[in-house]
């Protein structure tokens, strides 16, 4: 079956050396402040952060996204090696990624540092995922769309259907709180408290400096909340999605019309 979707979505998955030490693994959920911790890492010198974002814009990560989990089934590990073919250009990772794989990425880079980066209101973060981020998991527009155009596939199978749907436990709304505690006393028990940063957007830079070891800027603290609209970000890709439908069915039609006329 893995070969069989390779050859129909075929995607050319990178493979990037290690060009700078890991130094930073922000491995708090999406919608925690990582694309504002993000850009406050990078404006630390951090680069390049890695985050959510850079998968919309390089779709063909998620191929290796999803052979890292189907990895982490089969063998139970993943080294630093395996990591580096994707984030091996980055200093530091935030976002969904890191949350997912958390464990592993913390036995692979053991010098990095770990924020565990999450919102004290838990409420207010499993409303804002829901508000932001759950529609397009739940649009059936978007999945069938998805087999019509490798990007779209690969978001849905290794993301929607993949690494989120594991990391939930195939449900955020009914699962997200229970695993966000879970996942926090994960990391509390791998990391030692001289390595570890807990830390919320709306603690702003002081804290993150001094873990850091960074001198505070004297810019405001990146405040990157604004709600995104996703169907926007995938405008191209849903195009090509929807011109492969219409071709799809012209096609069908005229084989119909055609053996119509065979018939007659």
């Amino acid at each position: 079956m893995e070969v069989l979707k390779q050859h129909l979505y075929a995607l050319e998955a990178p493979s990037r050396p290690r060009s700078v030490p890991m130094q930073v693994l922000a491995v708090g959920p999406s919608r925690s402040g990582t694309g504002s911790l993000r850009a406050a890492l990078q404006q630390l010198g951090y680069n390049h952060c890695y985050h959510g974002f850079d998968i919309v814009n390089h779709p063909e990560d998620d191929v290796v996204w999803h052979q890292l989990r189907l990895k982490r089934e089969r063998t139970g590990t993943l080294t630093a090696a395996d990591f580096d073919a994707v984030i091996g250009h980055c200093a530091a990772i935030t976002d969904h990624a890191a949350a997912a794989f958390a464990p592993e990425l913390i036995a692979a880079y053991p010098e990095a540092k770990v924020i565990l980066n999450i919102r004290q209101d838990m409420d207010a973060w499993h409303r804002s995922v829901m508000e932001t981020l759950m529609p397009l998991h739940e649009s059936w527009k978007f999945w069938f769309r998805s087999w019509f155009c490798a990007e779209l596939f690969w978001m849905q199978e290794s993301f929607l259907r993949g690494n989120w749907n594991a990391f939930y436990r195939g449900s955020f709304e009914k699962n997200s709180r229970q695993v966000l505690v879970e996942h926090s006393q994960r990391i509390r028990s791998l990391v030692p408290p001289e390595r570890l940063l807990e830390w919320d957007v709306h603690h702003g830079w002081e804290p993150l400096c001094r873990f850091l070891d960074k001198p505070v800027p004297s810019t405001p603290f990146p405040t990157l909340h604004t709600v995104r609209r996703y169907k926007q970000l995938f405008k191209e890709r849903i195009e090509h999605a929807d011109r492969n439908i219409t071709l799809c069915i012209a096609v069908m039609v005229g084989l119909i019309v055609l053996w119509a006329m065979v018939l007659r």
